[in-house]
């Protein structure tokens, strides 16, 4: 028997196989035909061989990659799977590679800028494209900023932007933190500002939450949400459709991976994510034991250079990633994704039949990366929470920077959290379960320093209290919630002491955002310049403590971009209470009020210039433009016509409908949900999804950007999931 596939109007495929390997097979032919150029440009970055394609501009990251050996460990980890996840990720190699040699000129338009065709998909590349995606959304990049900003500020300053002065004593001299190596390391780091660069981080946040029977209007269970991430062309996401005698399973995959590892619903269950936001790496400054490191040339080849060699060695502790022997100092890394062995994909076919929250949760007790917060909701009218992933309980010290490289700070011999000890939660009392990257709990086990604000978890909260009958329509609206809690609370602080602000429309602006209902919705004037002055406020904390925007991120920062945005967040909870007070210059009232009266005027004033005179013509939107890069146009002149166009939208990184913004590169949307989605336990049939572009990543596909406009609209297409829907919808048929 062969394969059964039928695409529906928006070109998402509906596969129906006559047992799991055929099943398995059919995803990653399918995978291919949609999304074969970003399943190797992600297997190619993966593997440290990224400037093959693009040129010098990728070294740095290749070194990176290279230094971290993630190709060698994926491998490993492979190698290690049980039989049963072996033959799964063999079945899908199979059905890419069965999918090339079907389609030799087929290849989408990417590969006219490519030296060479697409290589044979190997299984253990499902692994490594898989990491490449999860490594930068733990902490190295936080831990590199919070060094720096140590090094340059103390240990107050750090511990009041984090808004936990209790926690100063963690990090302050003589509590194992390395506050006299730090200098060293922000020079160190100062000599790697282009591999620095290279890592930017813009992965986002997400929401998600599960609404049991007795607050809905089928008296079953609904569970939706949408995942955050850096709007990219391909999306992240694969819209997909999975049957054969063992499951029936729709959902999100990652194009490369098999099944569904983060969002779907079998016949009886469902299950969604939110990042845990969980401390999964450490950075270690290694001095002396860098001289009894066997260092192993590797041989990076450079479209259009010459080869250059990389040095790759290890530690007690993990590989170096950043310095040199020659500079006499370098830092390890350590990732829960790298050390102690990777079971995660485990998990995922067990996923696919389980028949109640608890199965499902029971199922994932293989997870390493990265950490999430499980939902689940299953037909029986029961939903839970549960944390999946490995926590490894390490340190103090550790939590906040880079730490010494040795024994004392090494993992070797640490504790791995038991999954039983992992946080959960079922069936709640009050009926809903809400996750949105916000802090769990402040009791064992410690999961991070780094969680979200409250603001989008509060928000969700009080709309579902307001909803004893939800449905369908109802999830879809608080998708598209564009009320700031956030803002709320910050802009009484901006615009209070502002008296010496000298702009002729300084008076207009706080009465303006005095009277503001806190909605950032595009037309909105009030949320233009909330934004601006925020980030103008930022700025001015980075200036005065020396870690200012305008030195191109400073040494020891991870990024320019990636930086800004951690100031940010972080500059804001200055603000409350007296904690402005640790910023050199600001000592008094009257000092306060002279920074933050030059905001307003420097927002004006940069307003004007940008927008014009006009003030009537001010809005958000004109502003909060949504990028969605393409990384091959980003990379090759040559290639430009492969970014997708831009488009305004409301929201920013506080509210429910997210539109995230990276301050270097001013108020541009970097962040978005790359998915959003409802599933109705009573009627699969009536549960919806959209994705930012298309479920294809063929430019001129039909399918690459048709589905757009609906998600700017923040509507969402059907999740056909019975043999009848499907059959509604099908638009084309044919056996693989």
């Amino acid at each position: 028997m062969r394969t059964t596939v039928r695409r529906d109007r928006w070109g998402i495929a509906h596969v129906e196989s006559p047992n799991v390997a055929q099943a398995f097979e059919a995803q990653g032919w399918i995978a291919a035909s949609d999304r074969i150029w970003q399943m190797d440009a992600d297997r190619f970055k993966a593997l440290g061989r990224w400037a093959e394609v693009v040129g010098p501009g990728a070294l740095k990251e290749d070194a990176f990659f290279r230094r971290i050996g993630l190709g060698s460990i994926a491998q490993a980890d492979w190698g290690a799977l049980n039989s049963e996840t072996q033959q799964m990720t063999e079945a899908y190699a199979n059905g890419v590679n069965r999918w090339l040699e079907e389609n030799p000129e087929g290849l989408p338009a990417e590969y006219e800028h490519h030296p060479a065709p697409p290589e044979p998909w190997e299984p253990w590349h499902c692994l490594a494209v898989y990491k490449v995606r999860h490594i930068f959304m733990g902490t190295l990049h936080r831990k590199l900023w919070r060094g720096h900003l140590l090094a340059k500020a103390g240990p107050e300053v750090v511990a009041a932007m984090m808004g936990d002065p209790n926690q100063a004593s963690a990090i302050a001299p003589g509590n194992g933190t390395p506050l006299n190596l730090l200098p060293e390391v922000s020079d160190l780091l100062d000599s790697q500002s282009e591999l620095l660069e290279a890592l930017v981080d813009i992965d986002g946040g997400s929401n998600s939450w599960a609404v049991d029977g007795t607050r809905t209007i089928s008296g079953k269970p609904l569970l939706a949400g949408d995942p955050h991430r850096g709007i990219e062309f391909p999306n992240v996401y694969h819209q997909f459709h999975l049957e054969c005698p063992e499951f029936n399973v729709i959902g999100l995959a990652f194009p490369g991976v098999p099944a569904f590892p983060h969002f779907g619903h079998n016949d009886q269950v469902a299950w969604c994510i939110t990042h845990g936001m969980a401390d999964d790496t450490d950075l270690f400054v290694e001095t002396d034991s860098l001289e009894a490191i066997d260092w192993v040339p590797e041989v990076v080849r450079v479209r259009g250079d010459d080869d250059v060699e990389v040095f790759c060695g290890s530690t007690d502790r993990g590989p170096v990633v950043i310095g040199d022997p020659a500079d006499g100092m370098a830092l390890s890394v350590a990732w829960t994704g790298m050390i102690g062995g990777d079971t995660t994909f485990e998990a995922l076919q067990p996923m696919l039949s389980a028949s109640s929250c608890e199965e499902l949760e029971n199922s994932v007790r293989p997870w390493v990366i990265p950490v999430n917060n499980l939902l689940t909701a299953d037909r029986d009218g029961n939903i839970s929470f549960k944390i999946r992933g490995r926590v490894i309980e390490r340190p103090p010290a550790n939590r906040w920077c880079p730490v010494p490289g040795d024994s004392e700070h090494g993992w070797s011999g640490l504790r791995t959290v038991p999954f039983d000890e992992l946080p959960g939660v079922q069936n709640p009392s009050r009926g809903f379960l809400v996750t949105a990257n916000n802090r769990i709990s402040d009791t064992h086990p410690f999961i991070s320093l780094d969680f979200a604000g409250p603001a989008r978890y509060d928000r969700i909260v009080e709309l579902l209290e307001e909803l004893p009958e939800a449905s369908v329509e109802d999830m879809r609206r608080i998708h598209g919630d564009v009320l700031s809690h956030k803002a709320r609370s910050i802009v009484p602080l901006l615009i209070s002491q502002t008296s010496q602000a000298t702009h002729r429309r300084s008076k207009w602006l706080r009465d303006v955002l005095s009277t503001w209902d806190f909605q950032v919705t595009e037309s909105s004037v009030e949320a233009l310049l909330y934004a601006v002055m925020r980030r103008r406020w930022s700025e001015s904390v980075g200036e005065r403590l020396g870690v200012s925007i305008a030195e191109l991120g400073a040494p020891g920062w991870p990024s320019p971009e990636a930086a800004s945005r951690m100031l940010y967040e972080a500059a804001t909870a200055l603000l409350d209470g007296d904690a402005w007070k640790c910023l050199p210059g600001l000592e008094t009232d009257e000092d306060l009020d002279q920074a933050l009266s030059a905001c307003i005027d420097e927002t004006l004033n940069e307003l004007e210039l940008r927008l014009g005179q006009d003030i009537s013509q001010w809005s958000w939107g004109q502003l909060h433009r949504m990028a969605s890069p393409h990384p091959l146009a980003s990379a090759l002149e040559g290639a430009r016509e492969l970014h997708p166009p831009l488009d305004s939208c409301p929201g920013d990184g506080d509210t429910v409908r997210c539109g995230s913004v990276m301050p270097e590169t001013g108020e541009r949307a970097v962040a978005a949900s790359v998915a959003r989605y409802v599933f109705d336990l009573a009627d699969w049939d009536s549960s919806g999804w959209v994705v930012p572009h298309g479920v294809s990543g063929v430019r001129g596909s039909g399918h690459d950007l048709d589905q757009r406009a609906i998600w700017l609209d923040c509507d969402l297409i059907p999740m056909s999931f019975s043999k009848d829907a499907v059959s509604a919808i099908t638009r084309e048929e044919f056996e693989i």
